[in-house]
C-alpha cells in the first residue's frame, strides 16, 4: 500500500490556521471572561438534552417538521438514502450542493456526477476543479496553493488571475454563482434540527443561503444525531462549532429555515411556494447511529463536526485525510478513520495509525473522549478477530520467544520494529 504524508507547504498552512484558531478562541473566552472547562461543560449538557429518550424526541421533530410543510424520509443505510436522493430529483438535471458530510457520509457523488452538478462551496469547488480529494471536512481545499489555482484556472478558462487568495476567491466565486442561478434542485447538509421542527445551517460564504433558497427544490440531508431540543439549544451549539472550528465567536450566517417559503399577500389566501423554495425535502440518515448507540457509542453522536479534534492530531497533520487509508475524513472526524483502521486499513497497511494521545478528546467541545472511544473499538475488533497485521507478529513473537522483538532482542542490537498498545 502506497504511504502518504502531506506536503510540508501543506503541513505548514495547516499548523498556521490551527494555530490562529485556537489564538482567537482562547482571546474570545479571555475577553468574555469565561472559564473553558465550564463551557465546555454546558453546551455539553445542552447537547445531551436531545439524547434523553431520544427515539420519543425524534418522534415529536418528525411530525413538527411534517406540520411545517418539510417532506420527510427516512434511510436506514447508505444505499436506500441514494435512492431516496434519486426519486426526489426525479428528472430535473441542473444541481447545486453545499458542503454536507452527512452527503459525503452516504457518497452523494455516485448520484450526483451522472448529473449537471457543482460544488458551491469555494473549498469543496476547488478540490472538483482538480479531481483531488479533501484533506480538511472545513477546509477541503488547505493543500491546493493559490498558485496551483491560477495555473488551473488559465488551462481550463484561458483567464489570467493574479496569483492572489482575494483575486482568485471573486473569480471562482462569480463562476460559482452562474451555476447557482441556474440549478433546478439544491442539496445541503444540516448543521441541527430541532424537536420544533426547523432545520438550522451555518456558513460564512453565504452559497448555502443561496443553494436553499434560489432552486425550486431544496433536499436537506442530515444525520438523526444532529436533533437539538429548541432553537436556542441549536443556535448556542452554532456558535461552539465556530468557536472552535475556526475560533470565530459566530459564523457569519446561521439559516433557520421552517419549511417551504410562503406568501399571502393576495387575497390573504396562504400559498406555499414564493421567492424561496417551492418544496423543502428532509432525509433523516440512520446508517448504524441507533446501533452505536445501542452499543454504548451514543458520546459519538454528540459531535457537532467543528474539526477541533483533527486539528490537533499528530497523525492528520502528517497525513491529511489519506489517515485511516481511505482518504476519508468522514463526518466524524477521527472517529470515523479509526473505525476504518480497525476494519480495512489495519489488515493491509499493518498498523493502527491512531497513536491514542487524548489530543482529540482534550480539544473537543463536547467532551467526548475519543482515544477511549478507539481503544474500545480496538478490543471488539480483537474478539471478533480482527488485528493489525503489527500485532499479530508481535503477539507470535511473545508466545513463541518471550518477548516482542523475537529471538534475538538480547544481542545489544536495536530492534528493526518497535510494537506499542
Amino acid at each position: 500500500m502506497k504511504k502518504y504524508y502531506l506536503k510540508k507547504e501543506s503541513q505548514k498552512t495547516i499548523k498556521k490556521a490551527v494555530g490562529l484558531s485556537y489564538y482567537n478562541r482562547q482571546a474570545f473566552f479571555k475577553e468574555k471572561n469565561i472559564d473553558e472547562e465550564d463551557y465546555k461543560k454546558k453546551m455539553t449538557s445542552i447537547r445531551k438534552k436531545a439524547f434523553d429518550d431520544f427515539e420519543a424526541n425524534l418522534k415529536k421533530a418528525k411530525n413538527n417538521l411534517k406540520k411545517r410543510g418539510f417532506n420527510i424520509y427516512e434511510a436506514k443505510d447508505s444505499e436506500e438514502a441514494q435512492n431516496l436522493l434519486k426519486k426526489i430529483i426525479g428528472k430535473d438535471k441542473k444541481i447545486i450542493s453545499s458542503k454536507t458530510n452527512t452527503g459525503r457520509e452516504i457518497e452523494i457523488k455516485k448520484v450526483l456526477e451522472k448529473l449537471d452538478w457543482n460544488e458551491t462551496d469555494l473549498g469543496d469547488f476547488i478540490v472538483k476543479f482538480f479531481k483531488e480529494n479533501d484533506e480538511h471536512f472545513v477546509l477541503p481545499a488547505i493543500h491546493i496553493s493559490a498558485e496551483m489555482i491560477a495555473t488551473k484556472i488559465k488551462e481550463k478558462y484561458g483567464d489570467n488571475i493574479a496569483v492572489d487568495p482575494e483575486d482568485l476567491t471573486h473569480y471562482l466565486c462569480s463562476k460559482i454563482r452562474e451555476k447557482i442561478l441556474k440549478a433546478e434542485v439544491g442539496i445541503t447538509g444540516a448543521n441541527f434540527f430541532t424537536e420544533d421542527g426547523q432545520v438550522v445551517l451555518l456558513e460564512n460564504e453565504g452559497n448555502i443561503s443561496l443553494v436553499s433558497r434560489f432552486p425550486r427544490k431544496h433536499i436537506v440531508i442530515c444525520g438523526i444525531d444532529k436533533l437539538t431540543k429548541t432553537i436556542k439549544d441549536a443556535v448556542d451549539l452554532c456558535q461552539t462549532a465556530a468557536l472552535f472550528g475556526t475560533g470565530q465567536d459566530i459564523t457569519q450566517y446561521i439559516s433557520i429555515i421552517s419549511g417551504p417559503s410562503k406568501t399571502a399577500d393576495i387575497e390573504n389566501q396562504l400559498v406555499l411556494g414564493a421567492q424561496g423554495a417551492h418544496e423543502v425535502h428532509i432525509i433523516l440518515v440512520d446508517n448504524k447511529r441507533r446501533e452505536m448507540i445501542k452499543k454504548g457509542f451514543e458520546d459519538l453522536l454528540r459531535c457537532i463536526n467543528c474539526g477541533a479534534c483533527i486539528n490537533f492530531c499528530p497523525v492528520y497533520n502528517q497525513k491529511g485525510s489519506h489517515y485511516g487509508g481511505e482518504g476519508y475524513i468522514g463526518s466524524k472526524g477521527i472517529i470515523f478513520t479509526a473505525i476504518q483502521d480497525s476494519l480495512k486499513s489495519a489488515r493491509r497497511s499493518g498498523s493502527f495509525n491512531c497513536t491514542l494521545c487524548g489530543a482529540c478528546s482534550e480539544n473537543c467541545p463536547m467532551k467526548i473522549e475519543l482515544h477511549e472511544k478507539v481503544r474500545k473499538i480496538r478490543a471488539e475488533q480483537e474478539i471478533k478477530g480482527i488485528q493489525s497485521l503489527a500485532n499479530k507478529e508481535m503477539l507470535e513473537k511473545i508466545k513463541k520467544d518471550g518477548n516482542p522483538f523475537g529471538k534475538n532482542a538480547n544481542d545489544n542490537k536495536i530492534p528493526d520494529k518497535l510494537y506499542c498498545c
